[in-house]
């Protein structure tokens, strides 16, 4: 195999956030190996990842990441992979109402089998980073740090926490040097119509009404794809950062969160559609809010580029 800089497995990596890191640094770094690492379930759209295949530095592998253990120590001893970086995760928070149980298999295991390539190859894997979710806080802190107290309310923010939990046991007691990184919510082109963005927009598409929980007043914050990424990057490439956790969100004082009822009128105008409302039974528990410090990461010099009027507008265009 060529000589690379890096080798580099990327667990999940035909989601929406794992497809989108694909598609940008594959290209961007040439003298890295990417290992796309996938059970392909049906959020994945692995279809967006073909046009790699052409590339030498990029590989598909199939696994499901919960159960092949061996397999996946086989995999990292084979390849010689110097980074992990996990983008694997069920993300629905109505399906973990429904499934706790799958969630708490496919997001703790499945992490934790990673973890233990990290621990048993200490020397070979350098970098482990692990996406996390401003949902572990919960909805009772007001601009949460990262030493904030986890206080999950739903099964799916409770399986992200409890493996932010697990790496903080891995760090302390393997001295491994994970990076965590929390986002607010994550949005962009070619995101399964589940999230409440392209799920309105695919009711514009199709005449309608989108289905929205309680009375449509409990607040969201969101991050553009783009500006995701420029985070990991950041983090990823500077060695001061190995072993820290970063909220990664949007700037509250420039345009803060936004009731999910006022999303869809913004997404109406700048699509120039007209989805109605239909209010459907609340969840279980919803939070009201996630409300975030980033002044950690922002010290890094990152910033939160692109709007939610912006973002949308790059959606409308790729239309």
């Amino acid at each position: 195999m060529t000589s690379y800089t890096k080798r580099v497995l990327v667990a999940g990596g035909a989601g929406f956030i794992g497809g989108n890191f694909l598609l940008r640094f594959v290209r961007q770094y040439p003298d890295y190996y990417f290992i796309c690492v996938d059970v392909l379930n049906y959020a994945s759209n692995y279809e967006t990842l073909r046009p790699l295949e052409r590339f030498e530095n990029y590989k598909f592998i199939k696994m499901d990441l919960s159960e092949d253990t061996e397999q996946l120590l086989q995999l990292t001893g084979n390849y010689g992979i110097t980074d992990i970086i996990n983008f694997a995760a069920e993300s629905s928070v109505d399906r973990s109402f429904l499934s706790p149980t799958f969630f708490t298999k496919n997001n703790i295991l499945a992490t934790q089998n990673l973890l233990e390539c990290h621990r048993t190859s200490p020397e070979q894997i350098q970098t482990f980073i692990h996406i996390s979710t401003d949902e572990v806080y919960g909805d009772e802190v007001v601009r949460a740090s990262e030493k904030s107290p986890l206080n999950p309310t739903n099964p799916y923010s409770a399986t992200k926490a409890a493996v932010d939990l697990i790496i903080n046991a891995y760090t302390k007691s393997y001295k491994l040097p994970i990076t965590v990184l929390r986002p607010n919510n994550i949005y962009g082109p070619g995101q399964y119509p589940e999230k409440l963005i392209p799920l309105t927009i695919e009711c514009g598409e199709t005449n309608r009404p989108v289905p929205i929980h309680g009375n449509g007043k409990n607040e969201r914050r969101y991050l553009y794809i783009s500006d995701f990424l420029d985070a990991v990057d950041i983090t990823w490439h500077r060695s001061d950062c190995a072993g820290e956790t970063y909220n990664v969100g949007g700037d509250v004082e420039h345009e803060g969160s936004i009731a999910n009822n006022e999303l869809v009128s913004l997404i109406n105008d700048v699509f120039g559609c007209s989805v109605d409302i239909e209010y459907v039974k609340d969840r279980n528990y919803n939070d009201l809010d996630y409300s975030m410090d980033t002044e950690k990461l922002r010290k890094l010099g990152w910033r939160q580029k692109v709007t939610l009027h912006e973002g949308l507008t790059a959606i409308k265009k790729l239309k």
